[in-house]
């Protein structure tokens, strides 16, 4: 049972078991073809058999015809020899007396004589009265004739020995040995179980030479997925190949590389995570140990050092939060509310939300929204996407520079738009930056794009990137929306 599981054997199979079952059809193909062939051979040879006896029974009864009219009338007359008569008919001979007892009986024909074993149809028996020449069924012969084909014809004392309206004195029997027809099915078959062994045996040869060429290099693919496995991502596998096998060899060989990027990418996180961890705690801890130690006498610099520890605890928080937001996207196990968003008070939120870092470097957020609907939806995680955005605009945007928070709702859909004046993404990067942990100057934690992919696709919308139209990027968030009148039943 372990052996049939292993590939080798499944390809003997799939390769051996359609050959068979190929040379088993086609064999009882040509049997059974074989078989209806010498089938109506021998029908169409009964046939000839059966018609020839007719021919000879109508000469014969007409022999005999003539010869029995010479008695009829009184004369003497000598009898064919009934064996000189089988000898040139190649059957034998019988008569069945129809007339009265003694006259005209077999003996006195000098034929050997026939009893049916039941009595002959009504049907045959007027076709013998008007002189035809008829196959008996097997129904009316004895046991000893069930092997033969029997014509019967009557015998009528007339000059020409036939009917003419006249009524047979007797019936002559011719019989033959039925002809048998050797049948080439048994000769085909005996010559089929070689010739099936034979396909059999080369079937298995080629199908294990097949088997081990395909085996072999799936053999070194699994000796490289646990060199991989080990850490040696430097495994050479054969991926100039144009097959299935080269194709699979080119995957493993990419996924070699994403995996050794997804390694270093880990590994560059954990080292910005913990600077990120490093950084607030270091701060957190000094304010502690100074105002442990009575550093701060004045009130105003302790309020400064609350402020801080503050400040630092809410940056810690916001990182963790991150964090588990993203293990949950990716986990599925992420909860949406169903609340009314009004999106006018949303979008002020995320610009005065901003406004801060944005004031110190002089970046002007501007916000070119209308007036939009009150929608349903999850109010916390769309401000959470646009906050994200933008935060990531003015991470980019140049000091004195400007960003653009703008949006547009109609058939049934929102869209919020990001720009900034900075720098931009190309195009070859734009994919890179929805990946976790993904930065492109080495610091912060590459979460925040990463996030709000995540949770746009949560609530079945999408967050693209693009240029701007002044140069810098443009982040475009597009979610489904349902306003909360139409949610009610309202008309809008």
């Amino acid at each position: 049972m372990l052996l049939l599981r292993s590939l080798r054997a499944r390809l003997l199979i799939i390769g051996v078991v359609p050959v068979l079952v190929a040379l088993l059809v086609t064999a009882a193909l040509t049997v059974r073809s074989v078989g209806t062939f010498s089938d109506r051979q021998q029908s169409e040879r009964r046939a000839q058999q059966e018609q020839e006896l007719e021919r000879i029974a109508t000469g014969l009864s007409r022999v005999y015809g003539r010869l029995i009219q010479p008695a009829v009338l009184g004369k003497r007359n000598d009898l064919v020899r009934q064996s000189d008569l089988e000898a040139a008919a190649g059957g034998r001979l019988y008569y069945v007396a129809l007339s009265p007892e003694g006259l005209f009986s077999a003996e006195t024909l000098g034929l050997q004589a026939m009893e049916p074993s039941a009595p002959i149809s009504k049907g045959l028996t007027k076709r013998l009265d008007e002189g035809e020449a008829v196959v008996l069924p097997h129904s009316v012969l004895p046991q000893t004739m069930a092997h033969f084909v029997v014509v019967a014809r009557g015998v009528f004392a007339t000059s020409n020995g036939d009917s003419n309206g006249g009524t047979p004195f007797g019936l002559l029997v011719v019989a033959r040995p039925v002809v048998q027809v050797p049948s080439p099915a048994g000769a085909l078959r005996s010559a089929l179980v070689p010739a099936f062994a034979i396909g059999l045996a080369v079937a298995i040869l080629l199908a294990l030479v097949l088997g081990l060429r395909l085996v072999r290099p799936l053999k070194r693919l699994a000796l490289a997925a646990r060199a991989v496995a080990r850490g040696d991502e430097a495994v050479p596998l054969d991926t100039s190949r144009a097959d299935e096998i080269g194709m699979v060899n080119r995957a493993f060989e990419d996924m070699t590389v994403r995996l050794a990027e997804a390694r270093d990418t880990e590994r560059q996180f954990l080292m910005r995570v913990s600077h990120e961890l490093r950084t607030p705690l270091t701060a957190i801890r000094g304010q502690v140990d100074a105002l442990v130690d009575g550093i701060f006498e004045d009130e105003a610099e302790q309020q400064l050092a609350y402020a801080a520890i503050t400040a630092e605890s809410q940056r810690l928080n916001r990182l963790v939060s991150d964090l588990l937001d993203l293990a949950r996207l990716q986990a599925k196990r992420f909860g949406l509310e169903a609340d009314e968003v009004d999106l006018n008070i949303l979008l002020d939120q995320v610009v005065t939300g901003q406004g801060t870092e944005a004031r110190e470097r002089d970046i002007e957020i501007a916000l070119q929204s209308g007036t939009l609907p009150v929608i349903i939806g999850d109010g916390d995680r769309i401000l959470q996407i646009v906050s994200n955005l933008v935060r990531n605009a003015v991470r980019w945007t140049p000091d004195e520079g400007t960003v653009v928070v703008s949006a547009l709702a109609e058939a049934g859909r929102v869209w919020i738009t990001v720009d900034d004046s900075g720098p931009g993404i190309a195009p070859a990067k734009r994919a890179d930056v929805f990946r976790a942990f993904y930065t492109e100057d080495g610091t912060g934690t590459g979460l925040g794009l990463a996030i709000a992919r995540e949770l746009a696709m949560a609530m079945r919308g999408t967050v693209t990137v693009a240029d701007a139209p002044q140069g810098g990027a443009r982040f475009v968030v597009e979610l489904p929306c349902v306003t909360a009148q139409a949610s009610t039943g309202a008309t809008v």
